[in-house]
């Protein structure tokens, strides 16, 4: 009986949205119209609240108050679970791992990372829609809602007559769910945090240095090497690597909750769950520079600065060494975009292994 029902309104909502639109006068009254019709088919009685929006459940967090009242201009962050879904019910982003998994959309073995991210809120930065929807909320609090369409857009404007009439073309229906855990002001003052806490629990050997020779030493960037001693050669000379030796190197790279995103090692990637039977798991090419930001693994250049930095660092054949550092050395705010496997203001840890030396003859 419950899916009859489901197909009737769905039925219904048709129907009635094609008679909408042939009385339409714009893209912005049916969209209106529209949305009032879903409500009144799938959620009758849910009203749009003060801020255009139309909540749908709210539960409410125990944590402090997230208040953008009269702040067009912030800036702040939020650090938080997001599920985005279009009226058809259909997901196009979530952070919910088990969600992922219920979707048939989750592979560990691709690593992609399932969690809490932080999010940029703001003119210029976020939609209306987005703002309105944390503002008010208390930390660790969920909340469902309809945005409406003339609210996706990063632009701001005084009232919901203003936002219809400047509605973007492209512009769609949007459901979000949020949890948002924590609302700060600079999420790089976190990863620090992060990566002290990491530190003195994993690495307290590690020390902050700099591999650059125009920089100060920071708490960005930590190195650590297994060697108290330099080695020698079978003559007694320092095992050193001249400034561009021809090296082969096996890495791991994890985040600071442990997930292993890339790794060398074939061990280390089927302890991790992310084995791929046709990868070869081997110590990787490395060519050497007199200038961190000129070396090469394989053919490519295209490393970020703390993968090359750390390698810079490490000068003696059988060395091992981690480095620990923040986004700023990594992948800054917009994370990995191209896998998926970490997210913005992401602290990185990777492990290397300083397989083999060839020095320039």
């Amino acid at each position: 009986m419950k899916t009859e029902y489901i197909i009737l309104g769905a039925l219904t909502l048709m129907t009635a949205s094609a008679c909408v639109k042939e009385d339409s006068s714009s893209d912005a009254e049916f969209q209106r119209k529209y949305l009032q019709l879903w409500i009144d088919t799938y959620h009758n009685g849910v009203v749009q609240n003060n801020d255009g929006l139309y909540i749908l459940e709210d539960k409410e967090g125990d944590g402090i108050t997230i208040n953008l009242a009269g702040t067009e201009d912030v800036s702040d962050y939020v650090y938080a679970d997001v599920t985005i879904r279009g009226l058809d019910g259909s997901i196009s982003s979530t952070t919910d791992e088990k969600l992922a998994k219920q979707l048939g959309n989750y592979d560990k073995k691709k690593a992609v990372y399932y969690g809490p991210r932080f999010y940029k809120l703001g003119k210029g930065n976020s939609y209306a829609g987005v703002d309105a929807l944390y503002s008010g909320m208390k930390l660790e609090g969920t909340r469902t809602a309809v945005i409406p369409s003339w609210m996706i857009t990063t632009s701001r404007y005084g009232t919901q007559k203003e936002y219809l009439s400047n509605m973007p073309s492209s512009a769609t229906h949007l459901i979000y769910t949020v949890t948002p855990h924590g609302h700060i002001d600079d999420p790089l003052m976190v990863e620090l945090d992060s990566i002290a806490n990491y530190v003195k629990r994993n690495y307290p050997q590690a020390k902050p240095v700099t591999y650059k020779t125009d920089s100060a030493v920071d708490n960005t960037f930590y190195f650590y090497s297994d060697l108290d001693e330099v080695p020698v050669d079978e003559d007694g000379m320092p095992a050193e690597r001249d400034s561009v030796a021809k090296c082969t190197v096996n890495y791991t790279g994890r985040l600071l909750n442990g997930q292993v995103f890339d790794t060398t090692v074939e061990k280390v990637a089927k302890d991790a769950g992310i084995y791929e039977s046709g990868k070869s798991y081997s110590p990787v090419s490395i060519t050497y520079s007199p200038k961190w930001d000129a070396i090469s693994m394989g053919n490519s250049s295209s490393l970020i600065n703390g993968f090359k930095g750390a390698l810079f660092l490490m000068k003696y054949q059988g060395q091992k060494a981690v480095a620990i550092f923040d986004s700023t050395h990594g992948y800054g705010e917009a994370g990995d975009t191209r896998s998926n496997k970490i997210p913005g203001y992401s602290p990185l840890v990777f492990e290397f292994e300083l397989v083999t030396v060839v020095n320039d003859m």
